[in-house]
């Protein structure tokens, strides 16, 4: 099962993608990000995503595998080294995939990203084309966001972003587990975006139709992920606690970090996914 990964880019030398060969299943890579061919990971999100929906067994006796640990990545790559990208890059990646869908047999599309729903989900282009791979037997799983509180702490609905306002979407919400396998103590993370979804279209009368689907239909352990780290990225350079954390786990901080929000529960339920396409 191949799982394509719309994001900052990955690296795929990271012992994580290693499938115990020491060639890595990243079996492809492309940049839609304007002028930019490298398709490595600059900024580091998108190498950390990618490892916990299909990180190997290879770092800690296994401690840190992705749910599908044998899955073949796709990585397209639409967020420059500040995290920041273009609506058009992201519908070109989408379209790539719809066109190439069947030479990596790609499944699951992991969005670990957005913007804020404005438009209804009946006039936003993203939400068009998501919905073209949902034709095509293509499951996108997205994040929620993180703005489920305001500044002061206060919890706000409606925050959920696109494309993961679409109802042909698997939006994804984050839990904290607190650090335990229990679930007994496992809550909704204060950070993550709630629904119903707020984006709206207005009539010629000027009344404005708000979309109210419920999301998200899901959510995962997002608070704290320990996974793969692209080396010297902009996220470590602003954040140097990203890497002592996960040291004071793995012993080691040379690639493992640590990160949290619904961009890193979004991959695990990807994983679960490619598992369940594996197995039906």
């Amino acid at each position: 099962v191949g799982i394509a990964v719309v994001d900052s880019g990955i690296y795929s030398s990271a012992d994580s993608f290693n499938n115990g060969t020491q060639s890595s299943r990243v079996v492809f890579s492309k940049s839609f990000v304007a002028g930019e061919t490298s398709t490595g990971d600059q900024y580091g999100h998108g190498t950390h995503v990618a490892s916990i929906a299909a990180g190997s067994s290879s770092r800690n006796s296994g401690a840190y595998k992705g749910i599908a640990p044998k899955a073949n990545l796709v990585n397209l790559k639409v967020l420059n080294a500040n995290g920041v990208g273009t609506t058009s890059s992201l519908l070109s990646a989408v379209e790539w995939i719809r066109v190439s869908h069947a030479t990596y047999n790609i499944r699951v599309v992991i969005v670990s990203l957005g913007t804020p729903a404005i438009d209804s989900m009946w006039n936003d282009p993203l939400s068009y084309a998501v919905q073209d791979l949902s034709w095509y037997g293509i499951l996108v799983v997205a994040a929620a966001g993180n703005d489920g509180k305001t500044a002061l702490g206060q919890k706000v609905y409606g925050k959920i972003h696109s494309p993961g306002n679409d109802p042909s979407v698997l939006t994804v919400g984050a839990t904290n587990s607190f650090g335990t396998d229990s679930r007994s103590d496992d809550v909704m993370a204060s950070y993550s975006s709630h629904g119903p979804t707020r984006s709206y279209w207005t009539d010629n009368a000027g009344y404005k139709h708000y979309d109210h689907v419920v999301k998200p239909e899901i959510v995962a352990p997002g608070n704290k992920i320990v996974a793969a780290m692209a080396p010297s990225n902009s996220l470590i350079s602003s954040s140097p606690p990203l890497t002592s954390l996960a040291l004071d786990i793995t012993g080691q901080n040379d690639d493992m970090m640590y990160q949290s929000g619904t961009s890193m529960s979004t991959p695990a339920v990807s994983g679960a996914a490619a598992l369940l396409f594996q197995m039906n």
